[in-house]
């Protein structure tokens, strides 16, 4: 019975321990004077080249960085945020004048941000309310065609004015230049019962 309790003890002991530098590292790299993008650029630079070779070779790209700008999700996910919330308007300064977006039903879109609102404002619209359970995302930074993307998996809970609830796994990709959303697709799939 001692054994479990010094046990115990060293498991407390070594969790407290990690608890509290944890801490002493997080406020130390929020006190530092480099901006956040300054220290997401200079981490970007130092990051480990692939120099396998692989059976395949890419179409798009496989130089990638991974992960990218953290904040390039942050821009996402508050896309998604404002969404799930019914604040299209919000959304306007997160899209470049002209966006692509390619959907999961085949659908696809190439016109003005304002035109895109107008098309998420009505699909919303015929909601009571709408959920993202957001399993993960991945911020990633193309370096051979200097593209940040995020790619986002979640479940969606869609609950219509009239009908049946519905939730849907949905898959996303997001890419952003300079600051602004110029595309993104989606892929889905039914839930199991």
């Amino acid at each position: 019975m001692n054994y479990k309790l010094i046990k115990t003890s060293h498991i407390i002991k070594f969790f407290f321990i990690f608890l509290i530098s944890t801490f002493i590292t997080a406020c130390e790299s929020k006190s530092g004077s480099a901006t956040d993008k300054d220290t997401l650029t200079a981490s970007a630079k130092t990051a480990a080249r692939d120099t396998l070779t692989y059976a395949f070779k890419a179409a798009y790209s496989s130089d990638i960085t991974v992960p990218g700008n953290p904040l390039v999700a942050r821009e996402v996910l508050n896309i998604w945020k404002m969404f799930e919330s019914n604040q299209i308007e919000a959304m306007k300064p997160y899209f470049a004048d002209t966006v692509k977006y390619d959907d999961a039903g085949g659908m696809h879109f190439y016109g003005t941000s304002a035109e895109l609102l107008a098309y998420a404002g009505k699909d919303i619209s015929n909601l009571d309310s709408l959920r993202f359970d957001i399993s993960t995302w991945q911020c990633a930074h193309l370096n051979d065609k200097n593209e940040d993307w995020v790619n986002i998996w979640s479940a969606e809970r869609r609950y219509p004015k009239n009908g049946k609830p519905d939730t849907t796994l949905i898959q996303e990709n997001w890419k952003v230049k300079d600051g602004k959303v110029i595309y993104f697709n989606q892929y889905k799939a039914k839930m199991r019962n």
